[in-house]
């Protein structure tokens, strides 16, 4: 098999993003009016487009400060870095990373709104660790999430972990093998696998470069499990 089907983390990650998740209530939100409006009972069309509405101030006050401090931080020039705000979501886009945060209504509880910051399109592992990028996005991140190109058997990801030899990484999983979750001793990250991606999930939030620390130690604990063991590699 050449390097073009098992090689470098260019070929093998095709993506990864940073995500972090907060909700909050409707009625509590800056611009609700408790004399004029009510909380959504069904998360429609309608009651979206009632939220964004709210929540867009919000978002054009939260963008523009990060706009402005990547800016300095960063050196951008103006051609360098974009803000767009619209239908709840705000969308800081630049020539290194995109950054986005929206607003959406849980389904099962439309009173209640979910706010998803994701982090994507990274140009580089070196960007998530750069202390002045760190500092000036804070910690907005729970979750890092990896999809792989190519598939892997859960089956034989749990056997080269139970086969390790004075490993400190343990795994659980159901008995239909659909995913595990290894830790590793003395971090607090859960890694859940499946056949087609990783998920790194962090009790609290932090800095991407928290993550991408997490994710060299654990790649670091598997380099001897053949079957994932080109997947991990992050360069």
């Amino acid at each position: 098999m050449d390097s073009s089907e098992n090689g470098s983390s260019k070929n093998l990650i095709q993506c990864l993003t940073l995500v972090g998740l907060q909700e909050g209530l409707v009625k509590r939100m800056d611009g609700f009016d408790k004399s004029r409006h009510t909380a959504p009972r069904f998360a429609s069309d309608r009651a979206q487009q009632f939220l964004a509405r709210l929540a867009n101030p919000e978002l054009s006050e939260w963008g523009e400060e990060l706009f402005a401090a990547f800016r300095e931080a960063m050196k951008y020039r103006r051609k360098d870095i974009s803000l767009v705000v619209e239908n709840g979501t705000a969308r800081i886009e630049s020539k290194d990373f995109v950054l986005e945060r929206r607003y959406s209504l849980q389904e099962d509880s439309p009173e209640y709104y979910a706010i998803e910051t994701e982090l994507m399109n990274a140009s580089s592992a070196d960007l998530l660790e750069l202390e002045a990028f760190n500092q000036t996005i804070g910690p907005l991140f729970e979750r890092l999430r990896c999809v792989f190109k190519r598939e892997v058997l859960v089956e034989d990801l749990v056997d080269g972990i139970e086969d390790a030899e004075g490993g400190e990484v343990t795994v659980t999983y159901p008995s239909t093998c659909e995913y595990c979750d290894a830790r590793i001793e003395g971090l607090d990250a859960v890694f859940r696998f499946d056949s087609a991606t990783l998920e790194i999930r962090y009790p609290s939030f932090g800095m991407p470069r928290q993550l991408i620390d997490a994710y060299r130690v654990m790649a670091k604990e598997l380099a001897s499990v053949e079957v994932v063991k080109d997947l991990l590699f992050l360069e």
